[in-house]
């Protein structure tokens, strides 16, 4: 199997057991309200599935290459890959009925600041943004990085959003929660 096959493959489990469990949780859990207009949602969803059309598509056609193929960088970012989604996968566990794709108030909601939320606030957007880092470094084409910028800056407009949502539905203790921790990656935000 070609490293870009096992890469697609990797993505895949981890949207269907994404999406199956967004499913299950979306049943169990009752929302409340809304802080992100359908707008916003709807541009943030395009946005990563571009990202991805862009990244994986273009990984079947001759690509310009910006990152050498040598084995020690596939190697660092399949390692990457693997963990990042791996990080996600606890992120998202960790959160239980509290997670959301949406920015949203759900019934009974609490604030999560326990293993992967300890130190990160969005764990689960750092898991994504760095499994895209670790599809850059396997791939090394210049449409593989342009997904990684398009997630990366599609993952700070949301946590943004995000933030203020959660400062009002949490208040103090949402403010010293980002005062203990990183938005998204450990010293550079």
């Amino acid at each position: 199997m070609s490293i870009i096959r096992f890469t697609i493959y990797l993505w895949s489990v981890f949207w269907v057991y994404w999406i199956l469990s967004a499913l299950s949780t979306r049943k169990k859990v009752k929302k409340e309200y809304s802080g992100q207009e359908r707008t916003q949602r709807s541009v943030h969803l395009i946005l990563v599935i571009v990202a991805f059309l862009i990244t994986f598509f273009s990984a079947n056609f001759k690509s310009i290459m910006i990152l050498p193929s040598v084995f020690a960088l596939k190697s660092i970012g399949l390692v990457i890959l693997l963990l990042s989604l791996s990080y996600t996968v606890w992120a998202r566990m960790m959160l239980g009925r509290n997670w959301s794709g949406a920015i949203q108030k759900v019934k009974n909601q609490r604030l999560v600041r326990s293993g992967p939320y300890k130190f990160i606030r969005h764990p689960i957007y750092t898991g994504i943004v760095c499994g895209f880092f670790g599809t850059f470094l396997l791939f090394g084409t210049l449409p593989s990085f342009i997904g990684l910028v398009m997630i990366l800056l599609s993952y700070i407009a949301k946590i943004k959003k995000e933030e203020a949502f959660l400062v009002m539905e949490f208040g103090d203790e949402y403010q010293d929660y980002m005062k203990q921790s990183w938005a998204l990656l450990p010293f550079i935000f």
